[in-house]
């Protein structure tokens, strides 16, 4: 017969035992891919489903980690969600984030550095953050697209907008949530100086059909044919010729110029899944991946050693950038898309 004292003990030892094989297996199971919990990305709606397919497979193949994708309607939603998120980040890896929005990125803390494997393949001219907090993945010009079918009068010069002959026909994107939208703006700076810019869109909001807060809202409305003018990107023509054996919708380089958007991906910080987010930055970076880019996200890759498809024929060309210095950009962002506001809102 066995001491109550005894049984009481054996009892409890099984307990706890138990309770060590849970613990070992919760901890062992993080260590060994954390497939319990899936790497986090943000990025845009607009970011092409066949893209993150490609980086879930690719992780599930190589790594065996789990990989989902959370969409924002644009740059400005995913900005202030990770700022919201910043002392608890939801997020590991974020993708969209572009040379216009580092400054914020940087002054919010959201982002931490990583000098990927492939930087050296990535054309100079293109790398916006020497620091390596948000890494080019992509460009673009930012530029008109118009319905040739349905635009009667095409525009050569951006004063050319301000003709009434276009009232109601222009579709733009909001530059407080929009990174197009926001690149335009600063196009508008660019050409027109800090004493004129606000002068432009005093004359250009009569022609102003709606101001969206994103690119999907935009071009939605621009392919429905409710107006024959909207700001978009060069590259966006492609995807028309590609898919609908169409050359209908054409890129609309004015003044002979446009402004550059880069793309970047950038590691959140603190995020507890610091590996595998280094390998997602270093997968997109690769020529496997940089090489479904240009057909699918309808943008150039930023690798050097690639050659763009037959397709981008039909692309925009720009034989001038309209590029401010980042660091204008920078120190005047803010109080820029303020005034802009005001001027809108008259």
């Amino acid at each position: 017969m066995e001491h109550p004292v005894e049984e009481e003990f054996i009892v409890v030892w099984k307990r706890l035992r138990f309770l060590l094989v849970l613990l070992v297996a919760f901890y062992c199971g993080g260590c060994f891919g954390g497939k319990d919990r899936p790497v986090t990305v943000y990025t845009y709606s607009s970011f092409p489903a066949i893209l993150s397919e490609n980086i879930v497979a690719h992780f599930r193949e190589e790594y065996q980690v789990e990989v989902e994708f959370k969409s924002f309607s644009d740059t400005g939603p995913i900005l202030n969600q990770l700022a919201q998120e910043k002392k608890n980040p939801q997020a590991d890896v974020v993708i969209g984030l572009d040379n216009n929005y580092l400054p914020k990125a940087l002054e919010l803390g959201v982002l931490e550095p990583y000098k990927p494997q492939a930087v050296d393949r990535i054309r100079p001219d293109l790398i916006f953050d020497p620091e390596s907090n948000l890494i080019p993945f992509d460009y673009g010009y930012v530029v008109f697209n118009y319905d040739s079918e349905r635009l009667a009068q095409v525009p050569t010069s951006h004063r050319d907008l301000l003709d009434p002959f276009y009232k109601g026909q222009i579709i733009i994107e909001n530059p407080l949530t929009s990174s197009p939208g926001q690149v335009f703006l600063l196009t508008t700076i660019a050409l027109y100086g800090e004493d004129g810019y606000l002068d432009y869109w005093r004359a250009l909001k009569p022609n102003l059909l709606t101001i969206t807060p994103g690119w999907d809202e935009a071009y939605g409305i621009f392919t429905s044919g409710e107006a024959p003018l909207v700001v978009s990107y060069g590259a966006s023509p492609v995807y028309h010729f590609l898919y609908e054996d169409s050359e209908r919708y054409k890129a609309l380089v004015l003044d002979d110029g446009a402004y550059a958007q880069i793309e970047g991906i950038g590691i959140v910080k603190d995020t507890p899944y610091q590996k595998n987010a280094r390998r997602l930055v270093d997968y997109v970076l690769s020529t496997e991946f940089q090489a479904l880019i240009p057909e699918t996200q309808f943008m150039y890759p930023v690798r050097s050693d690639l050659e763009l498809p037959a397709s981008f024929r039909v692309a925009a060309r720009a034989n001038r950038l309209f590029n401010l210095p980042p660091s204008e950009v920078a120190a005047n962002l803010k109080r820029w898309l303020s005034a802009w506001e005001q001027v809108m809102n008259e």
